[in-house]
């Protein structure tokens, strides 16, 4: 004798015991849904690995522009005596004397371009020439003066070192910035003498 059952209907042959259709087709979701995830993980590395190849790169910058602030400290000799020969002409110390340190801040000067081009960026008040004296916690180093910027006439020109609150000359007015020692002028005092 022979007893043939008849499958159930609803059910799937092959995958075992209690799969439906609705079953296997969640499934078949639950499988495109980790696909998706997966590659959204893939990208995730992939833009990780991108942005750790950006810090390591902004590590790199960052200590290239260490080096080259240190060697701007430390200037060649060629540059010492071109700027030895400037402070000469503009009659400037090259070396802060005692009463040349802070008590100039009435000594109207004005500010040149300083990447060569001679034009008047700003009109202000030498300050120091101390490579010690402290703009916004730097030192200014060597061949550098602190001035108060008391007039902008270009400005959108560029600070010579800029800082994290300022980096064009209208952003520095009122307060002081370091400025290359050949591009700072005297200006002629225009009162009459008495």
């Amino acid at each position: 004798m022979t007893i043939s059952f008849v499958p159930d209907r609803g059910h799937v042959r092959g995958f075992g015991f209690g799969v439906t259709r609705s079953k296997l087709s969640l499934l078949s979701q639950q499988d495109h849904k980790y696909k998706v995830l997966e590659k959204e993980y893939l990208k995730m590395k992939e833009e990780m690995v991108e942005m750790k190849t950006m810090k390591d790169e902004m590590i790199e910058m960052k200590a290239l522009m260490l080096s080259y602030l240190k060697k701007q400290t430390e200037p060649s000799e060629e540059l010492s005596n071109a700027t030895a020969s400037v402070l000469k002409r503009l009659n400037i110390p090259s070396m802060p004397s005692p009463s040349s340190i802070n008590n100039n801040s009435q000594t109207k000067c004005k500010l040149l371009d300083w990447y060569g081009s001679g034009e008047i960026v700003a009109e202000g008040r030498w300050s120091s020439n101390d490579p010690t004296a402290m703009v916004y916690h730097v030192p200014i180093g060597p061949h550098a003066i602190r001035v108060w910027v008391d007039v902008a006439k270009k400005p959108n020109a560029y600070l010579w070192r800029p800082t994290s609150e300022m980096t064009c000359i209208e952003e520095a007015l009122g307060s002081t910035v370091a400025w290359p020692s050949d591009k700072v002028n005297e200006m002629e005092s225009s009162s009459p003498e008495d």
